[in-house]
């Protein structure tokens, strides 16, 4: 007898929404330089339609930038939560430079054409160094090489922004933090014997003739070119998500939410996969995740006889097959850092139980910083343009042996990261002699469970001196005990000092520094089945999932919001004798979520499915979320260089 199938099920089974962005609330604010002769930072009002808010991936305040649609006007840039920014009209070109008052000598930049940037409104417009050199020079890289001419000139860049950042040893040389050029510093370029341009910076003369303002000689090529690959990283990092049903987009991404087809594809023979993704990339460019699917053929009509329509009939799927779980190991291929293009060789998804051979991503595209158009529809209302662009839209390939899987996916990037202030990320290299350093700090995380007849499991991260995070299991691991030893490991093989191997797990947000909240944001996502029971645990993506759990329609709605680890009595007491704690954005308990549990529970209670749920599959779905603790494990200490 067929089973009846339940559209509003479908429709309704589980729908992720991703929210929260960029600075989390973060708290660190430099005060802005002084405006003596300049307008302001934006030369328009950022919440306005027609005014482009753009954020630097070099966090320099008092940057010089004048708009194209404003001939009177001069701007600066700004620091604010945790980020510079400035603003032109949208559509305008902003050129860039570095001059003082008092002084007709300045340091001249590229004029970025903002259309190049994104053609629509959208929050926080990524600018990068390499942006602005690729103005400067009026080409892009062709590769991130060292001796490529627009990298060269992001090189000086950053010399120049590492050197003045240096001066009185504010800043180490090799990290990334804010800097001010302010007017008196500024006005120094008085002691230039001339201005200097792109022709400088290509022939190599800008060191000796801005020696007199800043020594740039401090900063080596391979620090500087190591700084504007981890700027690039920093662009690229954040959480990647795919469903098969449309799901909010974030209002950055330019795209009405009608317009989304998801994760989905077809074979010849009348067979389909839908499929979902999370994913992260973290600060070194690693990319890893997972993803759930179903395939089969869809039914084309209810049990009454409806006729289903081609757009939801793929959804039936949900309620007849039990989700397959898809693992993306840590990869470097997911998106080009200079074209934003995706998998220049495909980004791979294994099948879990191996029952086929990996769904490979083989194309796409960023568009606005915020989304991978599936189709011409999106990209046209991602861009704004007329026509489309089949190069960049997502697609994706798998075989089942004899049979050939071909798709379309929509992609939405949330949650992108900031730089590490060196108040919260202290470590050896940016603390001064006599001084104490928190990072890397080995942490072990208590996982709990909402069903409790699941025990607690504990495991062992680390938070590196990068700002990514990291397993740390020691070699005689249990189910319920996979705390660490503070074990170093081999970036390369992740295989640690006691020859464990460890996995990359997560990455940071932000950092927030004042008096009441000195704490990390901390995204995690786990993958691979040496995790045991917290497999698929997803914890500080800022997630909210409503489930029909049952086949009655009752919905369960489920969250993970954001995650920090506050870390005020390490940053104050210098030991580890008060601890650390967890908890959300609004200081209350942190929550986890397993996406995969989740749809498992929603297979399992769906009347007299077949083939009915194995044992294995109902201890899954006991799994769907719980809470977070942490503690400090006895072999970390807090260090003074």
């Amino acid at each position: 007898m067929k089973k009846q199938i339940l559209i509003p099920f479908t429709l309704t089974a589980l729908m992720a929404a991703l929210s929260g962005c960029g600075g989390e609330g973060g708290n660190i604010n430099v005060d802005p330089p002084s405006s003596t002769g300049v307008t302001a930072s934006t030369s328009c009002s950022a919440t306005s339609d027609d005014c482009l808010e753009f954020v630097f991936d070099y966090p320099v305040a008092g940057l010089n930038f004048d708009c194209s649609s404003d001939t009177t006007n001069h701007f600066i840039t700004q620091n604010s939560s945790n980020a510079v920014s400035g603003a032109c009209k949208l559509g305008d070109t902003a050129t860039f430079s570095i001059k003082g008052q008092g002084t007709d000598k300045q340091i001249t930049l590229g004029a970025v054409d903002l259309k190049t940037i994104t053609s629509l409104k959208i929050s926080d417009a990524p600018i990068s160094l390499v942006d602005i050199a690729t103005a400067m020079v009026g080409k892009a890289p062709a590769s991130l090489d060292q001796n490529d001419e627009t990298i060269k000139v992001a090189m000086a860049l950053v010399k120049i922004f590492q050197a003045a950042g240096a001066v009185n040893e504010k800043n180490a040389i090799g990290d990334l933090q804010p800097i001010e050029l302010d007017e008196d510093y500024k006005s120094n370029l008085k002691n230039i014997s001339q201005s200097i341009d792109v022709t400088n910076f290509k022939d190599g003369s800008y060191p000796a003739i801005l020696k007199p303002w800043v020594d740039v000689s401090v900063v080596d090529d391979q620090t500087a070119f190591d700084i504007v690959t981890k700027m690039l990283n920093m662009q690229n990092a954040g959480s990647f998500q795919s469903d098969f049903l449309p799901w909010p987009l974030p209002a950055e991404s330019g795209v009405d939410q009608q317009y989304i087809e998801g994760f989905h594809g077809k074979s010849l023979l009348g067979n389909e996969i839908i499929g979902n993704m999370y994913l992260l990339s973290d600060r070194t460019g690693h990319t890893f995740g997972y993803g759930l699917q179903w395939k089969g053929k869809p039914d084309d009509k209810t049990s009454e006889g409806t006729v289903i329509s081609d757009s939801l009939k793929r959804l039936t799927l949900i309620s007849k097959i039990a989700p397959k779980k898809m693992n993306a190991e840590a990869q470097t291929n997911w998106i080009n850092p200079l074209t934003k293009k995706l998998a220049s060789t495909p980004f791979v998804f294994s099948m879990a139980d191996q029952s086929g051979d990996p769904l490979r991503i083989t194309q796409g595209r960023l568009i606005n910083g915020y989304i991978v158009p599936g189709t011409e529809a999106v990209y046209k209302q991602a861009t704004g343009y007329s026509t489309g662009d089949s190069a960049s839209y997502g697609k994706w390939t798998q075989q089942f042996s004899p049979e050939q899987f071909d798709g379309t996916i929509d992609i939405s990037k949330t949650n992108p990261i900031t730089y590490l202030d060196k108040k919260i990320l202290t470590t050896q290299k940016n603390v001064k002699t006599g001084e104490y350093y928190v990072f890397p700090m080995y942490a072990t995380l208590i996982v709990k469970f909402s069903d409790t007849t699941v025990k607690d499991v504990k495991l062992g991260i680390v938070i590196d001196e990068n700002g990514d995070i990291r397993s740390d299991i020691k070699p005689d691991a249990t189910a319920n005990d996979m705390s660490g030893t503070c074990a170093t490991v081999n970036p390369d093989t992740m295989i640690d000092s006691n020859g464990v191997q460890q996995f990359r797990v997560g990455t940071t947000g932000t950092g927030n520094y004042d008096t009441t909240d000195k704490s990390l944001t901390i995204r995690m996502i786990l993958t691979n089945t040496k995790f045991g029971l917290l497999e698929g645990v997803i914890l500080g993506l800022n997630q909210s999932l409503s489930v029909t759990a049952t086949s009655s329609g009752t919905a369960q709605v489920l969250s993970s919001g954001g995650v920090k680890i506050n870390l005020h009595n390490l940053l104050t007491d210098h030991n580890t004798a008060r601890g650390i704690n967890i908890t959300n954005f609004s200081n209350e308990q942190a929550n986890w979520i397993n996406i995969h549990a989740a749809y498992q529970k929603v297979y399992n209670n769906i009347k007299d499915v077949s083939p009915a749920p194995t044992d294995v599959q109902k201890e899954l779905a006991k799994r769907v979320n719980g809470t977070l603790a942490i503690e400090l494990p006895s072999c970390y200490t807090i260090k003074q260089k």
